[in-house]
């Protein structure tokens, strides 16, 4: 019963977003100046996004340079 009822709930959402897209577009088509107007303000209401800033990778410390082996086989 669980998945018939899911079913049902997502007509009823899909059918409710098809309204208000109907409403909006016939509400565009009666006064387009309005709509022009209040997609600008979504838009400037919108937050502004920082560009991501890409860090430069951090160099590896080089590793000491180790005592020769030589120098100290010979002593």
């Amino acid at each position: 019963m669980g998945k018939q009822l899911n079913k049902e709930i997502k007509r009823r959402r899909r059918k409710q977003l098809l309204k208000r897209r109907k409403e909006g577009v016939r509400a565009a088509k009666a006064n387009p100046g309005a709509a022009r107007k209040a997609a600008a303000e979504r838009k400037a209401a919108a937050p502004k996004k920082k560009p991501a800033v890409k860090k430069p990778a951090a160099k590896k410390a080089e590793p000491a340079p180790a005592a020769p082996a030589e120098e100290t086989a010979a002593e």
